[in-house]
This record gives structure tokens, sequence and C-alpha cells, in this order.
């Protein structure tokens, strides 16, 4: 028992060196949480509209491509799009896939373990450990538990910090994915919005074109008006119907880009359940560049991206020097045992003999085979083998595989330059689209007021006879010209603030759906 005892401690001990070995790589292989939690800043005004009139929405004229219509507010098409994106799907798949490598990664630091089972039969001849030929008949089973390690511990430190890095710079991509997708479905939803403004205001024009072409008719029938009146308010109808025409149709390629995004059904018509649409503001227009270009710097999820990667990279070099010149460890032990079984060879006669020319050679061969063995059974006896060794294998290819992985770091770094730029350049270009949408709309707001009470007073002089159809014409081109742009102007300025909250890396679904909502 005591010897039992003994076997079984130092195939513990073994087993236990290279497990506490691996565990203290993996350990020391550790660094900072993969994902940091900042102070997010507030950046929100106190008043999230500004003080401009509201872009009026109506439907009416807005009916379905095919069979059915979906009314959708800002605060679904938020979930949505985090919820069935295929590209936000995938991007989950690939933090799954970064984790698998990184066990993957790690698993392989620690010894492995193979059970065996080997069963021989031999029957014939074999030559002995003397040189003699002989005959034998024997059977041989042997099964044993091997653990068996290999391992360069620089590296597969080097190797598990690179996975970890890369593990974290998928995270970061996964939060990149999701606020692309969250800002490309709400600025694709304001286009939508725009498209409904672009029917509304072409109906409305249709409208005027119709009255006009009556007043038109009527003075013409009457013989107050001429017939070529009549005719340029037939022909603006005719333009103003299929003006009509058009904007439905880019309502409906909208409502079709939107539903790809969410991932709906492209037949189904997307309406926004709005009535009303004011300018949003959601950052406020007194920060600094400076301050914002340092919270993109500190925020932005693909700038943490290339930062891991690049540290990634780094550990990729550390990993081929170790891999070129580091001694990699190789240690085994096996347990197991063995059990033979022989049977009786009686050979005086054999036809081995037979066939041996030559009489003092065929007696050197023959009297290896002649005395005969009883059948004979070992019991089982155990076994134990136990080895470890370390050495250094120096090749020119390392002097390759090291110049690789410098050339892969200079390019990372060159990458995280070039996001750099382009990061900085989006914050800057973002802040220059909302400061201009902004004047915009302050002056379409004045150009729609303008302009819808020049038509009202153009078509009051044509009844009076105190301006011609042609003064009226232009009149409606103008008050349709105005609502266009206003509309335009309201919804490019909410998509700029998008834009700039994208490029700070601060858009969230919580700026989008209440919080009694989101719960």
């Amino acid at each position: 028992m005591l010897s039992l005892a003994s076997k079984h401690g130092k195939f513990f001990s073994l087993c236990c060196v290279p497990a506490a070995l691996a565990v203290v790589l993996t350990g020391c292989a550790s660094h900072k949480p993969i994902v940091e939690e900042s102070q997010r800043p507030d950046l929100s005004p106190a008043t999230a509209a500004d003080s401009q009139q509201s872009l009026q929405l109506e439907a009416s004229q807005i009916k379905p491509m095919y069979t059915e219509m979906l009314a959708v507010d800002l605060s679904s098409i938020a979930r949505l799009s985090l919820a069935d994106n295929l590209e936000v799907k995938n991007a989950r798949l690939q933090v799954v896939a970064s984790q698998g490598r990184l066990e993957s990664t790690v698993g392989a630091a620690f010894p492995a373990i193979v059970p065996t089972a080997v069963f021989e039969h031999v029957e014939g001849s074999v030559r002995a450990t003397e040189g003699d030929i002989v005959g034998v008949g024997f059977n041989t089973f042997k099964p044993s538990i091997a653990i068996q390690w290999i391992i360069n511990p620089g590296q597969v430190y080097y190797n598990i910090l690179a996975a970890k890095k890369r593990l974290s710079a998928s995270r970061f991509q996964e939060s990149s994915v999701q606020q692309q997708t969250l800002r490309l479905a709400v600025v694709q939803f304001y286009d939508l919005v725009y498209a409904q403004a672009q029917v509304s205001a072409m109906h409305q024009g249709v409208t005027e074109a119709l009255e006009l072409h009556r007043i038109t008719k009527l003075r013409t029938q009457t013989g107050v008006g001429v017939l070529a009146d009549d005719l340029r308010a037939q022909a603006r109808l005719a333009q103003r119907r299929q003006d009509f025409v058009s904007a439905l149709k880019s309502f409906y390629d909208a409502s079709v880009a939107l539903s790809v995004t969410l991932h709906l059904d492209v037949t189904v018509t997307l309406v926004p359940d709005l009535s009303e649409l004011p300018p949003i503001r959601l950052v406020r227009d007194d920060v600094e560049i400076e301050a914002l270009l340092g919270h993109a710097l500190a925020f932005r999820p693909d700038l943490k991206r290339v930062r891991e990667l690049m540290e990634a990279i780094t550990a990729d070099t550390g990993s081929a020097w170790w891999g070129g010149y580091g001694p990699p460890f190789k240690a085994g032990y096996e347990y197991g045992g063995i059990t033979a079984n022989t049977n009786n060879i009686v050979s005086s006669d054999s036809s081995l003999g037979s066939r041996i020319a030559g009489g003092a050679f065929d007696n050197a061969l023959g009297s290896g085979i002649r005395n005969g063995r009883d059948d004979q059974t070992y019991s089982f006896s155990d076994q134990q083998r136990a080895n470890a060794s370390v050495g250094w294998r120096f090749t020119l290819a390392s002097i390759g595989d090291l110049k690789t992985a410098g050339a892969r770091q200079a390019q990372a770094t060159i990458d995280a330059e070039r996001a750099l730029v382009m990061v900085r350049s989006q914050v800057v270009l973002a802040v220059q689209e909302s400061k201009t949408d902004s004047e915009l709309v302050k002056l379409s707001s004045h150009q729609v007021s303008a302009a819808a009470e020049a038509l009202r007073l153009s078509e009051a002089n044509l009844r009076a006879g105190a301006m011609t159809t042609l003064d009226v014409l232009q009149a409606q081109d103008a008050a349709t010209q105005a609502r266009l742009r206003y509309a335009s102007a309201v919804v490019r300025f909410n998509q700029s603030q998008i834009d700039l909250l994208a490029a700070l890396g601060l858009i969230d679904l919580s700026q989008f759906v209440p919080v009694a909502e989101e719960n």
C-alpha cells in the first residue's frame, strides 16, 4: 500500500507541476479589463429642440407598395437596428470566434493527456537481442495514460497576450458596428421622413396647380382670360403630378433601404409615425472643437480596437522572437501496465532450418530455436516512465519571421495614424455640417413664410385681375421650393447631429429609447 501511494504521489506531482506553470503563464498574460468603462460626458443641451417651427408631416397620400404599411417611430427603429441587423450579428459572432481562439491558445499551454491501449500479437521468428533468430509466439496488452508537455514559455506568454488583445479588439469592433448601424438606421429614418415631406410638398403643389387650372379655365370660359393661360396651367398641373409620382417612388426607395438595415420584409411599406419633426439638437453648440476631438479619441470604439490590435501585433513580434530563439521545454510522464502470454514453441525440425544453407551457419541459427518452451502467462505489471528535456533550435528562417513581424508592426502603426486622421476629420466635418444646417433651418424657415404669403397674395390678385397666371405659377414654384428647402434643412440638421454623436463615439440606444421603454 505504501509503495502504491508513493507511486501515485509521484504521478500527481508530475501532473501538477506543468499545470501550475501553465497557470502562471496565463496569469502573467492577464491585463486590464477588456472593455473599459469611462465616464461619458454629457454634451446634450438644456432643450433638445431648437426654437424653430416644426416640419409638418402627413401621410394621407402614401399607399402601400404591395399589401400593408407599418408605422415606425425613432425608438422602434433604434431597437430593431441592434436586434436583427446582420452586420451586428456577424460582429457578435466575431467576438465568439476570438473567445474561442483565446481558449485554444490558453489550452495549448497545458499538458496533453494521452490515454493509450496497445495490443500486439507476434508469431514466427524475430531477432533476439544477441542477434540470434528465434521462434516466438506471444500476445501483449499494454494500457497506459501519459501526460505530454511541450512548451516554449516566452512564446506561450506572448501568444496568450496577443489572443487576449484580439478578443478585446473584437469586442470594440462589435461596439463600433453597433454604433454605426444605429447611426445608419436613424439617418435612414430621417431620409424616410424627408421623402414623406417631399410627397406632402408635391401633393400640395398638385392641389395648388388644380386650383389654378380651375380658375384659368373659368376665366377662359367667361372670356376674361386667354387660352394660353389655361394651357400653361394644364402643363404645370401635369408637371406637378409627375413630381408627385417621382416623390412617391423616392419614398418607397427610402422604405426599402431602411427595411434592409433593420432586416425586415422589404415588401412592407414603412411610414414614419410622426405628424411633425422639429430640429433636434443633441450636442451643445458651445463645446470647443478641441474638447470634441478629445472625446472622440477617448470614446471611439474603432480607435480602441486599433490600439488593441497594435498591442496584439507587438505581442506577435515577441512570440516570433521566442519561437526563433527561445528554449522549448519538453516533459512527459506515462503510467500504465503490461501483460503477456507466450505460446509453446518446439522447432528442432523447423522449416526455417531447412531453408538455410551451410552446416555451421545452419547449426548456429538452428540452435536458438530447437529448445522448447511451455505456454506461460505473465500477470499484469505496472510501468512508469518520465522524461524531461530543454534545448534550442536555431534556423535562418527565424530572421525572416522577425523581419515579417517588424513590418506588420510598422503597418499597424500606419493604420493607427490613418484611423486617427479619419476620426479627427469626421468630427470636424460633422461640426461644420451641423453649424451650416442650423443656419439653413433659420433661413429656410423665413423663406417658407415669405413664399407662402407671396403665393396667397398672387392668387388673390389673380382673382381680382391684378396679376397674370404666370405670376401665380412663379409664386407656386417659389412656395414649393421653399417647403422642400425647409424640409431638407430640418432633416439634414437632425442627421448632422446624429453624425456628430457617432463621430464622437457617444451614440447609443438610450438617446432614442425612453427610459420606461428601455427597462
